[in-house]
Parts: C-alpha cells; sequence; structure tokens
C-alpha cells in the first residue's frame, strides 16, 4: 500500500455508497487465491450489484441476511483511521448526521494498537465483514454490523491475540457510532438451511419479484400449498396448477422457491428440501429465532 494508491482507492468510491452504488473496500479479483478459504463473487440482482465474498462464511452471513429481510448488505465495510461520515449518512432520516471518530482515536482509547499496513507507517483500514441495513416497521432505517469470527478466537483466553484485539476495536468503534455490533460463526449454521438459501435466493429483480407476488399464479400456489402442502407433496400441487392454469412448470417452479424464499409458505428450510414429500412446518420459527440473535430488538 501506498498513499497514493490508498488515495485513489478512496477518489474511486471504494468502501463508499449504498445499495447498488457501493462498492466493497476489498474485492475478490482474478489474482485472489487463498489454500484456506473459499473467495468468489455472489450475484445480488435485487440489490443490482455483485457481492464481493472472502470466506464461505461470509457468503452464508450474505444470503442468510438478505433471507431474514435486510435491505441492503455491505460487505467488506471500512472503518476508516480518521474521522469521516456516519455509515448510515447517506440513508434519509441521517442526512444531518456528522462525522464519527475515525478508528484511530478507537484504538488510542482502549490502548490498543490500530497496526499499519505491512512494512508501511499507512495506518491500515480496518474492514466490518458485513453492515446490514434493515427498516423497521416505523419505516427507520437501523444497521447491524455482523462479524464471522470462530470460536478459537471468540473464546481465546489471551486478550492480546491480535485477532481479538482487532475484534475489540470494531465492538468499541460500533458502541462509538451507535450501531449494533453482533459477532457470529456462520459456519454454525445449520448445514440444509445454508444449501436451500443458495437454492432458493431469487435471482431477480426487485421489480420482477413485486410483479410475481402480485400475480394470480402466485396466489394459486400460496393457496394450494397452505391448504393442503402438509398433507400431500408439493410436486403434486404445482402439477395441479400447472394442469390448471397451462403454465410452464419452470415458471411455477420459479413462484414455488419464492414462496419458499419469503416463507410465505410456512416450511422448515433447516431441513432437507424434497418436493416428493409434503412440507415441513417451523421455517418461520426458525428465521424468527436467527433474525432475533442477530437483529435483537431494532425491528
Amino acid at each position: 500500500m501506498t498513499e497514493r494508491k490508498l488515495r485513489n482507492l478512496i477518489d474511486a468510491g471504494y468502501g463508499q455508497g449504498s445499495f447498488q452504488r457501493y462498492k466493497p473496500w476489498l474485492r475478490v479479483t482474478k489474482r485472489d487465491f487463498s489454500t484456506r478459504g473459499v473467495m468468489g463473487h455472489l450475484p445480488g440482482v435485487s440489490f443490482a450489484r455483485l457481492h464481493h465474498f472472502r470466506s464461505i462464511a461470509e457468503k452464508r452471513t450474505i444470503q442468510a441476511a438478505k433471507w431474514l429481510g435486510a435491505v441492503d448488505v455491505r460487505e467488506a465495510f471500512p472503518a476508516w483511521p480518521w474521522s469521516h461520515p456516519h455509515p448510515a449518512g447517506e440513508l434519509p432520516g441521517y442526512e444531518t448526521m456528522g462525522d464519527v471518530p475515525g478508528l484511530l482515536d478507537v484504538a488510542r482509547d482502549a490502548g490498543i494498537d490500530h497496526g499499519t499496513y505491512v512494512g508501511t507507517n499507512i495506518p491500515f483500514v480496518g474492514t466490518i465483514d458485513e453492515v446490514t441495513t434493515w427498516l423497521s416497521p416505523s419505516g427507520h432505517y437501523r444497521l447491524v454490523a455482523l462479524e464471522n469470527k470462530p470460536e478459537s478466537i471468540t473464546n481465546a483466553p489471551d486478550p492480546t491475540l491480535r485477532a481479538k484485539e482487532r475484534l475489540e476495536l470494531m465492538r468499541r468503534y460500533c458502541k462509538r457510532i451507535n450501531i449494533r455490533h453482533v459477532v457470529i460463526d456462520a459456519h454454525r449454521l445449520p448445514r440444509e438451511l445454508c444449501v436451500n438459501l443458495d437454492l432458493l435466493e431469487p435471482r431477480l429483480t426487485s421489480t420482477q419479484i413485486e410483479k410475481i407476488v402480485q400475480s394470480v399464479l402466485y396466489a394459486d400456489v400460496l393457496e394450494l400449498l397452505n391448504l393442503r402442502g402438509y398433507e400431500c407433496s408439493a410436486d403434486e400441487l404445482l402439477a395441479v396448477i400447472e394442469r390448471k392454469s397451462s403454465i410452464q412448470p419452470e415458471i411455477v417452479n420459479v413462484a414455488f422457491h419464492l414462496a419458499l424464499w419469503r416463507q410465505d409458505v410456512d416450511h422448515d428450510l433447516s431441513a432437507p428440501l424434497r418436493p416428493w414429500e409434503p412440507l415441513i412446518r417451523g421455517g418461520r420459527g426458525v428465521r424468527e429465532a436467527l433474525r432475533q440473535a442477530w437483529v435483537g430488538d431494532l425491528m
């Protein structure tokens, strides 16, 4: 890292913006390679951009946050070393919010070494794994910082462990700027839930989703599955709709997957998805428990 490169990255907008305008501070490029983790891209069609993840845990967290109802997920979000606008500064209701202290100030107050880029005296730009945005029923935006850390770090007895020090810095930073900070281990999410979210996440724009939700086909799918889906297999019931409406199976299946993703039909996504068997109640409870653990009472 050089001062010129750092300045160019900031001038190009990396680590800044909200919704479709956000550019992750850390991006995954062809030059990135790791023997210990999985890095890649995750389509965020409803967000009109591409997510960059640097581990399977980050990918799972992004998908789960969207399933739980986050209206924005900003991965690799920078906690700038210097004073800077609040992370919610671009959102309605926060436009007049002033600058917040940088991570250097937080580190100084905590007595923790902030750190620099290797071989330089340039303060490194620390990142929060995901800064998520939620819209409360009252119409107010709320932010939640999600950090993926295994128990080997969170439960480490040595407080001077560098990874634990950095986690403590981020906790103090979030407290200072008044946003919720939650440490999670996405590897502990139910395996089948992760598999199902990967399968069901809509690769559709918000307009396309809304069009399907408002359609007669979607209403028919919900009515039949909610009425008989716990006694008969989903395949049988979807076939009835296909015959009745002369709609291609692929289109009916899109509506079915969307109903499960939105939990408009209560099905437990932490269990294997077997459309040739009846649905299993309990999905809404699973989602609410996870949302409570991550978001708490903010919603």
